[in-house]
Parts: structure tokens; sequence; C-alpha cells
């Protein structure tokens, strides 16, 4: 009999979560380069370790990212072996899950030709689209719109166990799958699906069938894109009794619709909610740099920041905006308003780097917010101002004594403990470096001695002696001491480091 293989489920992992590191939350130091260098051989040893049954997670942190000014959702980071594994063994589930999958359903969609997903924007509008051409088409619809609170930490794993089984006969997966979400359960505080990977989404689609069953057999229209549907009906009262539906079913499922964000959309507000009519034009405008665009996006800038709550949507594509005609009119609202909007830091920080040339009042401000001891509670801001500044090349006094006190506090997430580190490393002195090498000697976590042996490269401390020792040490960090005895070129700084 032969061996059954995740080799190339392990494979497509591999490449997706390095096409995901642009657009990722918690971004990679290094944007994985050491995976990249020694695929052939991690990934032959990562299969060793399932097919032996070794799924894990064995190193978990769960975070609170921001989702606005107050709210928080629990962001599962894992190491990158758990990543992968979790990941491969989805992905290897996934053709048979789509294939149970609705039409319009336009969430974590499997390509089975070219074993991957489609890009989550691209999905976004095609419901959009999908969307606008109803109620063009049917001017008398309405539109209930729900989603469901909490959604993936009340995904119940034992329920869910149940629909995989129904859904293929892949034994040797299912119960690697399972082992892997049980142990998450019981090792972390934390529950029902992690937050954070594709892998989540392909499975909360499978977890959400019966909903999309019940709209099909009740004839009524709607898409889908994870927990968040729209459903159109010309009749009230048929949508209100499609939304007590939805909850009965919710209910069976241990979930439960969101009340603050289940309302029933008149034609004339349905329109409106979904006509972006306005933004393509402006878009439009700006991409062939039409006259007066620029005080366009201005003054639509202006009125969605004058507005009470922000609209995220409309403020991304603000940015977003500003970012492609490189124009600094946000930059200070940006800077003044960063911890009420952390959630939109990848926007924010983009933006910021498009304008690094002539724009020393970002650099000073971001600065000032580092030396407010109330940073600490922004350790998503903390990572993306490091990451600013390494990228930037800016060496400042008052970032590096910053970046020092959030490498040596313990008690931090792991995260900006990283870049912090990276940050140092980039500016260090001799006398910093043998420092480094010390924290690096004392560091109980092999994540954080990965970022300091990074960082100590970046210093140009980092011998093949010492990688030669660390490797007959730490056995876990054998992939990046590899990757830096062969003297490479490290992402973000691009810094390259010769032997004599």
């Amino acid at each position: 009999m032969s061996t059954i293989t995740l080799k190339r489920e392990l494979n497509v992992a591999k490449r997706l979560l390095l096409r995901s590191q642009a657009a990722s939350e918690l971004p990679d130091i290094i944007s994985h380069a050491d995976l990249h260098h020694q695929w052939p051989a991690i990934r032959d040893a990562i299969d060793l370790e399932v097919q032996r049954g070794n799924c894990g997670p064995l190193n978990t942190e769960i975070l609170e990212y921001p989702k606005g000014a107050i709210d928080v959702r629990p962001l599962s980071r894992f190491s990158v072996r758990d990543h992968l594994v979790y990941d491969a063994l989805a992905y290897r589930l996934a053709p048979a899950i789509d294939s149970n999958i609705s039409r319009n359903v336009y969430s974590y969609r499997w390509d089975p030709k070219a074993s991957q997903m489609g890009f989550p924007i691209s999905a976004w509008l095609r419901m959009r689209m999908r969307s606008i051409r109803l109620i063009k088409r049917d001017t008398s619809l309405r539109i209930a719109a729900t989603d469901v609170s909490s959604f993936y930490e009340h995904v119940d794993i034992a329920t869910l166990t149940d629909d995989l089984y129904a859904v293929t006969p892949d034994a040797w997966t299912l119960e690697r799958l399972g082992r892997f979400l049980m142990n998450f359960q019981d090792i972390n505080h934390a529950w029902g699906l992690p937050q954070g990977s594709d892998a989540s989404g392909i499975l909360a689609n499978l977890y959400l069938a019966p909903v999309d069953e019940y709209l099909r057999k009740s004839n009524l229209k709607f898409v889908r894109y994870s927990d968040d549907m729209m459903i159109f009906h010309s009749d009230w009262n048929t949508l209100r009794d499609a939304l007590a539906g939805i909850n009965r079913i919710l209910r069976s499922r241990r979930l439960s619709s969101s009340g603050s964000k289940t309302r029933i959309w008149e034609p004339k507000q349905a329109r409106d909610f979904l006509d972006d009519t306005y933004k393509t034009a402006l878009a439009y405008s700006i991409d062939i740099a039409a006259p007066g665009s620029k005080e366009e996006l201005r003054h639509y800038f202006r009125e969605i920041t004058d507005q009470e709550p922000l609209d995220m949507r409309d403020l991304k594509f603000a940015l977003n905006r500003f970012r492609q005609i490189r124009d600094d009119y946000a930059v200070q609202w940006c800077l003044e308003n960063l911890r009420f909007v952390a959630n939109l830091a990848r926007e924010i920080f983009n933006y910021f780097e498009s304008l690094y040339r002539g724009h020393q009042n970002i650099a000073k401000h971001l600065c000032a917010f580092m030396e407010q001891g109330e940073s600490r509670s922004y350790p998503y801001l903390e990572q993306r101002i490091l990451r600013y500044f390494i990228k930037a090349g800016i060496r400042d006094e008052v970032m590096l004594e910053r970046a020092w006190g959030i490498l040596q506090d313990r008690n931090r997430v792991r995260f900006p403990r990283e870049f912090a580190a990276r940050y140092i490393g980039n500016h260090a002195s001799l006398s910093e470096s043998q420092l480094l090498l010390h924290r690096f000697e004392d560091e109980p976590e092999n994540d954080m001695r990965r970022a300091l042996l990074v960082a100590l490269y970046d210093a140009n401390y980092c011998s093949p002696r010492l990688l030669r020792r660390v490797q007959g040490a730490f056995p876990d960090l054998n992939w990046i001491c590899a990757y830096l005895l062969d003297s490479p070129q490290l992402p973000l700084t691009g810094k390259a480091v010769s032997w004599l």
C-alpha cells in the first residue's frame, strides 16, 4: 500500500503563504525567505511529521486584532510549520468542499485547475457586481442584509467534523485535521476556527451551507461572502421570514445573527447602499489624471471624515487613491487618528510608504506616538511603525531607544518585538550587536531567537561559526541558519552581507 503524502498540498500552501505576505495583517520579518530558500527539504520533513500523526499546532499566539477604535477579534498566529500543515490539510479537502457550495457564495472559492483560491478583493467585487445587476434589473427589490456574530469563534468543531465526513471519504486527512482543530481549542484561550488563515474560510463555507440550501429551496435570490449575506425580494414580509428562518438554522449550529447588522433595505436604500457610481467615476478620473480629480478626491475625503461613525470602506478607498497619486493631503489626519483607525494600519502605512521622499513629518509624528507609553496598547501600530522605519532606512535615536524597550519586554506580544529586533540590527553599533547576541542567548522562544539572528545578520555580527554553532544547539533554527549561511539579501532592507 502506497504511503499517503501531503507534499502537493504543502507546495500549494507554501505558494499561497508567500503570495499573501504583501497584504498580510502579520507579515513575516523576512517574508519567509528562509522557507523558500530550502523548500524541498522543509516540505519533506513536514510531510513526514504529518504522516506520523504529528499535526500540531505546537506554537500558537492568540492576538486581539483591532476591528475599529474599540472592537477586536482574536487572530491566531501559528508557527510557519503549523500554518502550512493546517492550510495543506484544508486544501486537500477543498475541491470536495467547494463542489458542495452554492454558486451564490463568493468567498474562499477553490479553483481545482489552478490549485488555489482567487484574490479576496476580486471575489468581493464579483459579488457586488452581481448584487448591482439584480437591483438594476428589478427596481422593486428590497435587500435583507445580515451576518453572524463572532462567526469563526462559534463554529462547533464536532458539527463541522460531521459535515466533513459527509463530504469526503478521506479519513486520513479528516483525522489529522480534526486533531489539529481540537488541539487548537484545548491548548489555547480560543475556540471555533482559527482566524487569520484562508483554510478556515474554506471550512466556514461548508458550515453555512445549510443556510444556502434553505434560501435556494425558498426560491430566494441571494449572495454570500463568508458570513455576510444579502437576500433579494420585493416583499418585506418574505424577507423578514427568510431572516427568521436563517436564524433558526444558525441556532441549530450554535450561531446567531448580529442584531446590529441585520436590516431590510427599502428599494431606494438598497440602490444607494450598493451603487458606487460616484466612487467608480472618481477612481476612473484619477486613473486618467483628469483635471480636477485630485481636488475632488480631497473634497470626498473631507466629507467622509466629517461623518460619525466613519465608513471604513470609504476611508480605505480614499487612502488607496491618495497613495496612487502620491498626494499627502490625508497624512496629517491619519497621524492624528492612528489609534482610532488601527484596523486600517495596512492601508495607512502603504500610503505613508508611497511618500518616503520629502516627508519628514511622518517620521517625526510616528516617533512622538512611540514615545508615549500608551503605544503599548497598539502593538499592530508599533509593528507597522517599526517596519516603516526599516523600509525607509531611517535612523532615529528616539525610535532606537523605543525599539530596545519593546525588544526587552517579554510581556509584550511577539510580533512587534521581532520588528524591533530588525530595526535595531539595521543600525546597531558593535557594542549593541554584542548586546543583541546576549539577548539571543537569553531568549526562551525560538521565533524570537530567529528574529534576533536576523538582527545580528543585519548588524554584520553573525559569522558562519556562530550560525553553525546555533544549528547544533537549536535544531528548530536550522532553516534560518542555512539561509543566512548563503549570505542573502534580506527582504525589506535589501541589505547584503559578504564575509571576508
